[in-house]
């Protein structure tokens, strides 16, 4: 069933916002976007794209609507989606606990206000500078703007309050702000002033430089209260109890009963667990929860499918404001993707971070697209981070209970073993600039101790150097493409320890007594990505995509996978001569090939794989994930917070005076700009760590890949992930003093 009034919706790029009145969606007023009433529910259509376009819609839900209205708000959408081809992804928004996606569709802020539009609310809307009216600023990225009681039991140290006395608007910064804050607080202000004074109102700022007097002027203005009356706010972090707070739970739906049966389904999740005539509930710790409906569903399921979402609260008893996304068959969002080991669909993905070299991954061609997936899949991590070719110099020292220098050692036979921490000290030309990558690399089975020295070490170059440096923490097996460049893709990666002399090894502690090792060889590119690690000795571990080298006690075996590349084959033939030396035997071998005494060496033939091409699953994490920047937070208490900002962030939303994190579900880029409270500085292992350690994802602390990027001295690959960015933005930015001083040049009565 159509509806006229979505008659031309989603034709163009862009944002409708309807509401829900007598049961029928009615098309609001531009000028009323981002205004929503507490008593109303709303639907929001995000249309993007161009030629193609893809949709987003939100029911909106406000704190005091009716049921009748929230029901109708998600029917309606469903109509919506129909009306546009089943394409949208749905999201319920709920009064308070948006999502960064919807609050960034208004800016500077969203705001609520009381009513509904059973009770005229036209009316309410236009009475300003009628009465006193104080406004509670909440967030930082993400704003929202809320009426409370005018009386000095509202505010907070933590927050922004804008009172309204007539026609003079004060506005009470908290103390602390952020820059970018400041200036969505004062923008804020000078719309109340346009919007709801018709420009006529006198505006006060009182903030950390206000003198005493400005400050008795507005708790005068209020009526009540003092400066010292502000307390400090009670915490509003969005968290609920869940059985694991860090794990994923994925469900199927047995329907047909007013009950809500679940089958739980086990790790790793794929993609063909999905049935096209089934429902399943993807329940995650950071995203929220996400159900699936297949294509062959009953068209009554399809329609009723937030009754089977808040069963699903209702039984985990999760709060109401959850949030709550459905993806259909074929329309599944890449924040949905990113959960599953492997997503055979190509699909779109975020445009900031497709290279030349990937997009043959989304033409739409299936063989044009397996290939480009294949080296996506199987080229070394952090493929973005390239500041160069890896043509500059370095210095590297090992770190195993003292600190050695070994470059000399390194560029002659370059090889990293497990039980150490190395620095590396990368040196290149920066368009005619000096700078620096400072690696840490942290073998797997290094001492705490070690690495705690190496990272201190790093961060003490950085602190050091005035030049534009980055600080790279790379585990054991994560190994940067650039940082792979660097030993023109020779690098091997070996068992043993100091204390050993290094001598040979393998993972049974047995190679004294029988000569075995083995070593798996990958890459997509000579004298680049091409790397060598050490793996245990058994069969289990070989893939189809990778070359594998044994060494026996007399022989050489060097096993070519049916999928492995020519350049890995040549690879493995240089780690041979390079590393192992060329007096023994040395056997080449085909996958199917493989003789007795090979088996026998690796504790006997494999059983079967169901997917022995590992390349598959870390191309999925390479092109699902979406690109995120979340602002974070350390209070002088030290509790850290952490706010995500809308996808379509810009260089604008970082701060000179704020932390960021970069997310690229590869690597994070930890940005500190130039003017942080030493107490950041200091907090920035744990943040890393709480930031990592709940978001459900397959990846740990000690697996991250973290780049370090000061204010000013920003890598290339990093500017690349804004839509745009301005080398000068920070020095030509209008101070907060200027903005300050421009608003009360405004003020008239």
């Amino acid at each position: 069933m159509d509806h006229p009034a979505f008659a031309e919706a989603g034709s163009g790029a862009g944002i409708e916002v309807w509401t829900i009145e007598q049961f029928e969606p009615v098309p609001i007023e531009k000028k009323m976007y981002g205004k929503f009433f507490n008593g109303d529910s709303y639907i929001v259509l995000k249309t993007t794209g161009e030629d193609t376009l893809s949709y987003d819609a939100h029911f909106w839900l406000g704190s005091n609507t009716t049921q009748d209205k929230k029901g109708s708000a998600a029917i309606w959408t469903i109509t919506l989606d129909d009306m546009l081809g089943g394409r949208a992804v749905h999201h319920r928004e709920v009064q308070g606990h948006e999502s960064s996606q919807f609050l960034g569709y208004f800016q500077p802020a969203i705001r609520y206000l009381e009513g509904g539009n059973e009770s005229g609310f036209n009316n309410v809307e236009t009475n300003a500078g009628a009465e006193k009216r104080l406004l509670r600023l909440s967030g930082c990225d993400n704003m929202r703007i809320e009426e409370v009681p005018a009386e000095a039991t509202s505010l907070t140290k933590d927050h922004c309050f804008i009172l309204e006395v007539d026609h003079d608007i004060f506005v009470l910064m908290p103390e602390g702000a952020k820059a970018t804050q400041r200036r969505k607080i004062i923008s804020v202000a000078n719309t109340l002033r346009d919007d709801y004074h018709n420009g006529r109102a006198t505006i006060e700022i009182i903030d950390d430089f206000s003198s005493d007097e400005d400050i008795a002027l507005f708790f005068e203005a209020l009526g009540s209260g003092s400066k010292d009356d502000l307390v400090e706010a009670e915490s509003t972090a969005q968290t609920y109890t869940r059985e694991d707070m860090t794990a994923v739970y994925f469900y199927r739906v047995l329907t047909g009963d007013d009950e809500l049966d679940l089958v739980s389904l086990s790790k790793p999740y794929k993609q063909r667990q999905l049935s096209s005539n089934e429902v399943y509930i993807l329940d995650t710790p950071c995203s929220g929860v996400y159900i699936w409906l297949g294509n062959d569903l009953d068209e009554e399921i399809k329609k009723n499918y937030y009754q089977i979402a808040q069963k699903y609260l209702d039984m985990k008893e999760y709060p109401s404001w959850v949030h709550v996304t459905r993806v259909a068959e074929g329309n599944e969002s890449c924040t949905f993707k990113q959960y599953f080991h492997n997503w055979e669909t190509i699909g779109a993905t975020n445009s900031r971070m497709v290279s030349e070299s990937d997009a043959g991954y989304f033409s739409g061609d299936a063989e044009e697209s397996n290939a480009a997936g294949k080296l996506i899949g199987k080229s070394a991590s952090a493929r973005g981070y390239m500041p160069d070719t890896g043509e500059g110099i370095y210095t590297v020292t090992r770190i195993s209970g003292e600190e050695e220098d070994i470059t000399d050692q390194i560029i002659e036979k370059p090889v990293l073993y497990d039980n150490d921490v190395y620095v590396v000290k990368y040196q290149y030309d920066d368009n005619g600039d000096e700078a620096y990558v400072i690696y840490v690399w942290i073998g797997a089975n290094a001492d705490p101790s070690d690495k705690a020295a190496g990272i201190e070490m790093a961060a003490q170059i950085d602190k050091e150097e005035e030049a534009n440096v980055n600080v790279v923490k790379v585990p054991h097996g994560k190994e940067p493409k650039h940082f792979l460049a660097i030993f023109k893709g020779n690098l091997a990666v070996l068992y043993g320890s100091k204390d050993e002399k290094y001598k040979a090894q393998n993972s049974k502690k047995s190679y004294d007594e029988d000569g075995v090792r083995l070593f798996r060889v990958e890459g997509t590119e000579l004298e680049v990505d091409m790397r060598t690690v050490q793996v245990p000795e058994t069969a289990e571990v070989l893939e189809d995509d990778d070359v594998f080298v044994l060494e026996t006690a007399d022989k050489i075996y060097v096993w070519h996978g049916k999928e492995s590349q020519e350049t890995e084959q040549e690879a493995a033939t240089n780690f041979v001569q390079k590393i192992l030396g060329e007096e023994k035997e040395i056997i080449t071998l085909n996958q199917g090939e493989e003789t007795d005494d090979f088996w026998e060496f690796l504790g006997g033939a494999p059983e079967e794989k169901e997917d022995s091409s590992g390349w598959k699953l870390t191309l999925n994490r390479r092109v699902t994930t979406p690109l995120s920047l979340t602002a974070v937070t350390v209070s002088v208490t030290g509790k850290i917070d952490f706010e995500e900002l809308p996808p379509e962030f810009t260089q604008q939303d970082l701060s000179d005076d704020g932390v960021y994190i970069l997310d690229t579900g590869e690597e994070l880029y930890f940005w500190k700009g130039k003017n942080i409270p030493e107490r950041i500085r200091m907090a920035k292992d744990s943040i890393i760590e709480e930031y990592i350690s709940d978001d459900g994802l397959d990846r740990t602390v000690d697996s991250a890949i973290v780049v370090s990027v000061r204010q000013g001295k920003e890598p290339a690959v990093f500017k690349k992930l804004f839509p745009d960015w301005d080398d000068d933005m920070w020095e030509n930015q209008t101070s907060y003093e200027d903005i300050k001083n421009e608003t009360k040049a405004a003020n008239s009565k």
